[in-house]
């Protein structure tokens, strides 16, 4: 019996958290049951990452249904059928929504099931345009996003969806030295607290209100610096380029630091002392993921799947949305408490472990293939000789 092939698609404009959960979970899929194959919208930092662990990738510019894009679509969808024909994919699964107008409809041409992850918030008209071919099932990052998902269409989702978290990779333990020299490389000071912003540089992603919480910490001469480890991928760097003028007016350049994106940002993560999450709207976050499995406390705030993962005052803290006042005391108290900030962090790295691991994950995500398989034609039948 040989591995039963699946091909993912992924729109991939840029290399986030939905990007990096794909190649998690491609990485950690058992081998001798399923192999990937992945189609990618765009040849960025994926495809690469993508390559290096010797996984197929193919790219395929991903169109959606529409007048002037309609040669396009046809194309994505011709390009996907051929490939998954000739992978012998039994099941085609779309990384987002937007991905799956084109892995849907080449799933229905050449008969196997499709799955699709949803992410991302919409509205209902939104999710029947994104998903129109008809999925096998759809799997959503978080309870909060599943039930936004059943409130707008509940035709779609009811009998159909499930919760499925994404995987985090728990890295070694960063020792003293390593520490140092990380902070030491990246320009951050070694002689006080450090608190990390790590993603994409986004309003939504609070990336004003972890501004402002470093001008109130730094009016009360509370020794903490803050980074910001991301850019801004969607605008190009026009955002972040306006947040650095912001410091500067400030007067936070020593306090505020800007390192850019980073593929190695799970690793650097490690050598700072608290993660900051402030987002507006937050499906899931692997942010607040890859701060607990670095064993470090988190300082989300109390929106979307971000409950889910911390657990208030055990492994994390909670604070209000779009509140920099309780965002800096929250990080004031942590800084101040060190073993306060020690006990938080190893409960989250222990739930980072047991609850969302990237081996715990695939094996969850293969439960649903073989679900998704057993009640599908003989063609797409898994392990196929």
């Amino acid at each position: 019996m040989r591995p039963a092939r699946i091909l993912f698609v992924a729109w991939a404009p840029f290399y986030s958290g939905a990007e990096r959960a794909l190649l998690l979970l491609a990485d950690h899929l058992d081998r001798a049951r399923y192999c990937p194959v992945v189609a990618v919208g765009t040849d960025n930092e994926l495809a690469t990452a993508l390559r290096e662990r010797d996984i197929e990738t193919v790219r395929i510019p991903i169109a959606r249904t529409g007048i002037r894009t309609l040669p396009q679509f046809v194309a994505s969808v011709w390009r996907l059928t051929r490939l998954a024909h000739r992978a012998g994919a039994v099941l085609i699964h779309s990384n987002d929504a937007p991905s799956f107008q084109p892995a849907g409809f080449a799933a229905r041409l050449v008969g196997v099931p499709s799955v699709v992850h949803i992410r991302f918030p919409d509205s209902g008209e939104g999710f029947r345009w994104f998903l129109k071919p008809g999925f096998a099932r759809a799997l959503f990052v978080s309870a909060d996003l599943r039930a936004t998902g059943l409130e707008v269409a509940p035709d779609l989702f009811e009998a159909k969806s499930e919760v499925i978290y994404d995987g985090v990779l728990v890295p070694n333990p960063c020792s003293a030295d390593e520490r140092s020299r990380i902070r030491r490389d990246l320009g951050v000071p070694d002689d006080r607290p450090a608190v990390v912003l790590s993603g994409q540089v986004a309003e939504v992603k609070g990336i004003w209100e972890f501004i402002e919480a470093a001008r109130l910490l730094s009016a009360r001469s509370v020794p903490v610096s803050f980074a910001v480890l991301g850019e801004d991928l969607r605008g190009r760097g026009a955002l972040r380029a306006e947040a650095e003028r912001r410091v500067a007016e400030l007067g936070l350049k020593d306090v505020v630091r800007f390192l850019g994106f980073r593929t190695d940002a799970p690793r650097l993560i490690s050598a700072f002392d608290i993660v900051a999450v402030p987002s507006h709207v937050e499906p899931l976050g692997n942010a607040t993921l890859e701060g607990m499995a670095a064993g470090l406390p988190v300082v989300g705030s109390r929106v979307g799947g971000i409950p889910e993962m911390i657990v208030d005052a055990v492994t994390g803290t909670l604070v209000p949305s779009r509140d920099p006042l309780a965002l800096a005391g929250a990080i004031e108290a942590l800084a101040r408490d060190p073993d306060l900030a020690q006990a938080l962090g190893a409960a989250g790295k222990k739930r980072a472990v047991e609850v969302f691991g990237a081996r715990a994950h695939a094996a969850r995500v293969q439960e649903l293939y073989d679900r998704v398989l057993s009640s599908a034609a003989p063609k797409s039948s898994v392990g196929q000789s």
